[in-house]
């Protein structure tokens, strides 16, 4: 999921919690720096939906740039779950 100015990768169970503690763990994952990198990309790019002069309005995107975004979050989804193999389980919770 993504977070407003915030991580991308967050324990989903106790046992995850366990191992990680809370908040944010992409940087304590075995992953790429190319894929580290796209995460930072993806979420400076989920922030510009945000109007963040009125959070609770509208967001700033036309309908197209969230089936972008959305498209971009599933191929990175991809990458992340074959990077870090069967001993993860990866879900994508997204708007």
């Amino acid at each position: 999921m993504f977070e407003w100015r915030g991580g991308t990768l967050w324990c989903g169970n106790e046992a995850a919690r366990d191992a990680f503690d809370v908040g944010p763990i992409e940087d304590e994952l075995p992953l790429s720096d190319a894929t580290r990198q796209r995460l930072e990309e993806l979420s400076v790019w989920h922030d510009t939906a945000l109007d963040w002069d009125d959070p609770g309005g509208a967001g700033l995107w036309p309908p197209e740039e969230y089936d972008r975004f959305h498209q971009a979050a599933v191929e990175i989804l991809d990458t992340i779950r074959s990077e870090l193999g069967p001993d993860f389980r990866v879900e994508y919770r997204g708007p």
